[in-house]
């Protein structure tokens, strides 16, 4: 059946790309911005509510990984004091020395802490993964019961690329979001906030000098924040059109070459596949320069 309407739409005229509608066929629909983020946010929260026990659980695990990662430069903090008097000591000519026991035992500690803290995060990101694969297969099952009460007629003014770009990679990245982001995000604000505490009990002038240079650094972070999203954008724009156009080449391939397309159809996947090497190569070459 597709053959056919393609067919149909061929002799209707061809559009730009042979089989895509537009310069953004297939896959590559244009990159749009939520236009209702706090009820799209509302919405993704009410799939995750079936697993708030388990959230739960994640937060908890995030937690505890926290503390003990933090905890552990502290006695490492320790044992480098003890070998570094131990260390005075022998040059001032005593015979004490360093006290390997006392480290020893730091030592130990310390082995204990982060296999604790590895254990929690592992568990952390195992129940995250189960969580994200749940919610998303309801998604997916909502989407396809969507589909299945679409008119004919949404189906014809749309490409394959198109459709399938609702289907797959919207809920791909939602997948890779929760599965990955979401655990990062967590983690990260609970070790900032251990950190602080940690500094606090260590000293208090060095934590507010710290502080005060906070703003330089989320000034740093959101330029390269900024930067990025335009590369990813970007990115995702020319990644679609040339995904868009494998998945037309590929679906309609008896009537590209019924009609001698061939060479028209690799002209036109090399034309789209150049600038998203481009723009691929510019946002990991500005990322690095910043990250140096």
């Amino acid at each position: 059946m597709s053959d056919a309407r393609a067919a149909i739409k061929r002799e209707a005229g061809p559009p730009p790309g042979i089989f895509g509608r537009g310069p953004m066929g297939g896959f590559g629909m244009p990159v749009q911005q939520a236009k209702d983020f706090k009820g799209t946010l509302r919405r993704l929260t009410g799939y995750l509510r079936p697993h708030k026990t388990k959230l739960m659980i994640v937060i908890a695990a995030g937690v505890i990984s926290t503390v003990f990662s933090v905890v552990g430069p502290k006695l490492l903090g320790k044992a480098t004091t003890k070998v570094f008097e131990g260390y005075l000591a022998r040059a001032a000519g005593s015979n004490t020395g360093i006290d390997f026991a006392y480290v020893g035992n730091i030592l130990t500690w310390l082995v204990v802490l982060y296999v604790v803290s590895s254990s929690f995060l592992y568990l952390q990101q195992y129940l995250m993964s189960g969580i994200a694969q749940r919610t998303v297969y309801a998604l997916r099952r909502d989407v396809e019961g969507k589909f299945s009460r679409l008119p004919l007629k949404f189906f014809d003014s749309r490409t394959h690329g198109e459709i399938l770009s609702r289907a797959v990679n919207d809920l791909d990245n939602i997948s890779s979001t929760l599965q990955q982001n979401l655990t990062q995000l967590i983690s990260s604000i609970l070790s900032v906030v251990g950190i602080v505490i940690m500094m606090l009990t260590i000293s208090w002038v060095l934590t507010i000098v710290v502080v005060l240079t906070l703003p330089l650094s989320v000034t740093i972070v959101a330029t390269i924040a900024k930067r990025s999203q335009a590369y990813f954008i970007r990115q995702q724009k020319a990644l679609g059109e040339m995904n868009g156009h494998v998945a037309e080449m590929y679906s309609g391939h008896t009537i590209v070459t019924a009609y001698g397309h061939e060479q028209r159809s690799i002209a036109k996947f090399t034309e789209v596949r150049i600038p998203a090497i481009v723009i691929a190569q510019s946002g990991h070459r500005d990322r690095r320069f910043w990250a140096s």
